[in-house]
């Protein structure tokens, strides 16, 4: 393999999260929609994209303050709960798929590798664990808030996440910030590439926007949204426009590598957002 085919193999290995976050997410989902398990309770509310988002506003402001307060165990411990929870979810959903069970057996099952990836996470917090937990954190985030939102509330979510995303990165920068606080406390909140076979996360500090990180970084909202409508399109539209909307975000991904390479920390979501939404809109035409 030459070395300008080797340069992009850390960026492919990023988008290989992506997809399996779609894949995974699309093939648990129909167990929640069996039990009707939802985070809001009317999929066509046109409030569910308005009270996402202040959840994230609500998250955002008490991380950034936690932080500034040197409260760091606070956000490990709200964290720590929250990805516990979420991969109970996670395995819950798969092992029901996988082998027939109801809710309460794949439950007892499931909080299983979830109790073994939190303590693995807090002995060895290595970027491949990382990108373990948070791909299954990523899947089942998405699966539940896909089926939670049907496609009218979706595309509105992602098209308001997309706008804030970008006032977040290239205005305001507080989105910097949080991503950079992130990296330093080595929290399963983001997907990490190595640049080199070498590399290290719990050895390495990095800097957001270095050119000479080691590293690509990758927040798993920006995995979560776009699967969030290929989610919803899949479930309540049909095969086709998923498919439409998970070319989409993939399309959009590329551009973002694009981008990603000249150095400068990026927006995701108005390309993986964008992508996802008009593929999905060219499928359906």
């Amino acid at each position: 393999m030459s070395i300008e085919a080797k340069k992009y193999l850390p960026m492919a290995g990023m988008g290989s999260l992506l997809v399996f976050t779609q894949l995974l997410g699309v093939y648990i989902s129909s167990f929640y929609l069996d039990y009707n398990i939802k985070a809001f309770r009317d999929p066509q509310s046109a409030w569910n994209p308005l009270y996402f988002i202040l959840l994230i506003l609500i998250f955002t402001a008490g991380f950034l303050a936690v932080n500034k307060l040197e409260l760091k165990w606070v956000v490990e411990l709200f964290l720590s709960f929250a990805i516990f929870l979420t991969l109970v979810y996670f395995f819950m959903a798969l092992f029901g798929k996988i082998f027939g069970l109801n809710v309460v057996n794949s439950i007892l099952y499931g909080t299983i590798p979830a109790v073994t990836l939190l303590v693995l996470i807090f002995l060895f917090r290595e970027w491949y664990v990382v990108d373990l937990v948070g791909l299954f954190v990523s899947s089942g985030a998405a699966a539940i808030f896909g089926i939670s939102l049907d496609l009218i509330p979706a595309l509105v979510l992602l098209f308001l996440l997309a706008l804030y995303d970008a006032l977040a990165v290239y205005k305001t920068k507080h989105m910097l910030s949080l991503a950079q606080n992130a990296i330093e406390m080595k929290i399963p909140v983001l997907f990490v590439v190595p640049k080199e076979k070498n590399y290290s996360f719990r050895s390495k500090t990095t800097k957001i926007g270095n050119k000479e990180n080691k590293a690509f970084f990758m927040g798993l909202g920006d995995a979560v949204l776009p699967s969030i409508l290929t989610i919803s399109a899949y479930n309540y539209l049909g095969i086709l426009p998923a498919l439409g909307a998970f070319i989409g975000s993939l399309i959009g991904f590329i551009f973002l590598s694009a981008l990603v390479y000249k150095g400068k920390p990026q927006a995701g979501l108005p390309l993986l957002n964008g992508g996802a939404i008009i593929g999905l809109l060219i499928a359906l035409i």
